[in-house]
């Protein structure tokens, strides 16, 4: 019994799950596309007449910010300043990509969904606007309109764009600080050319970014940054080291600080005796242990003495 209990609970599961039923069509081609098509170039174009045919008096757009949908003067609102002040706009298709037409059967609905992307900058604050945009264009029952539209594009993006419109604080300047005293004793100890000295005012884990000979993202860690440095010693002496101004604290109000300085350093090449002096610009980048966890220097070993 236990058996056939068996069997039938397979059959029936199987059944269930094997059963499928359309829902309607996919269109690669359908004359749905072309309306949307006619749509995104008035868009850009900031042909307000044209949108105006091509949508009802009560469209609704939707986008992921909005609780509530927007109309008709939101497009047309939209469209004239996006046109006006943005450079380089368009909404096009990218890659492999194109339209489809979904025409449900149950509903009676046609909707054209399109992958797109969206391209330009705003000529009022420089900003790119270069983000993908999905959308989906629902017709009405006639198919020569559009009635609804499901916007869903890099909304950060946009937020960004209206920001630049304004004045934002992103932390606060420094000139007297206790990250200023740390990196001023780590360069007196640049001058004792004490390799282990200059060390202990690192971690482990410092980053070092030499911005003139490495490519992006090119880290080196503390050993193999220090690696060469009693060689160059060998060559070189560092007989000053000099501030050019005064260094500033960047305290952002997200995690950590930064601190830039410019320091003219003094090397004699002990072997001709020549002296020269290189003017440089360095960051430190300290974590909330006021521990510095990355150093990019701008440095031209060619400007030093021969």
């Amino acid at each position: 019994m236990k058996k056939i209990l068996l069997t039938l609970t397979i059959l029936l599961s199987f059944g269930v799950f094997a059963q499928k039923q359309t829902n309607g069509k996919i269109y690669i081609e359908h004359p749905a596309i072309e309306v949307v098509n006619q749509f995104n170039e008035a868009y850009v174009s900031g042909d307000l007449d044209k949108l105006r045919e091509l949508v009802t008096d009560d469209v609704k757009v939707w986008r992921l910010r909005n609780r509530e949908a927007n109309g008709l003067n939101w497009i047309l609102g939209t469209s004239n300043y996006l046109s006006k002040n943005f450079i380089n706009f368009e909404i096009k298709h990218y890659g492999g990509a194109y339209p489809d037409v979904f025409e449900y059967k149950q509903d009676d609905i046609v909707d054209v969904k399109t992958y797109e992307f969206l391209t330009g900058y705003d000529k009022n604050t420089g900003v790119s606007l270069d983000m993908p945009r999905y959308g989906t264009y629902r017709m009405t029952e006639k198919g020569n309109k559009i009635q609804t539209i499901w916007i869903n594009d890099d909304e950060i993006l946009w937020q960004k764009n209206a920001d630049a419109y304004g004045t934002s604080k992103n932390g606060i300047i420094y000139k007297d600080h206790p990250l200023v005293t740390k990196v001023r004793l780590l360069y007196q100890s640049y001058k004792k050319a004490d390799v282990e000295e200059i060390k202990s005012h690192y971690t482990e884990n410092t980053r070092f970014y030499n911005v003139m000979n490495s490519g992006i993202n090119e880290f080196k860690t503390l050993e193999e940054e220090f690696a060469q440095f009693d060689q160059y010693m060998e060559t070189f002496e560092i007989m000053n080291i000099r501030e050019n101004g005064f260094p500033d604290v960047l305290d952002y109000e997200g995690d950590g600080a930064v601190v830039i300085s410019w320091i003219e350093m003094t090397f004699k090449n002990k072997k001709s005796g020549n002296i020269g002096t290189i003017l440089q610009h360095i960051q430190h980048s300290f974590n909330e242990e006021g521990e510095i966890v990355r150093e990019d220097y701008y440095f031209n070993p060619a400007q030093l003495p021969q």
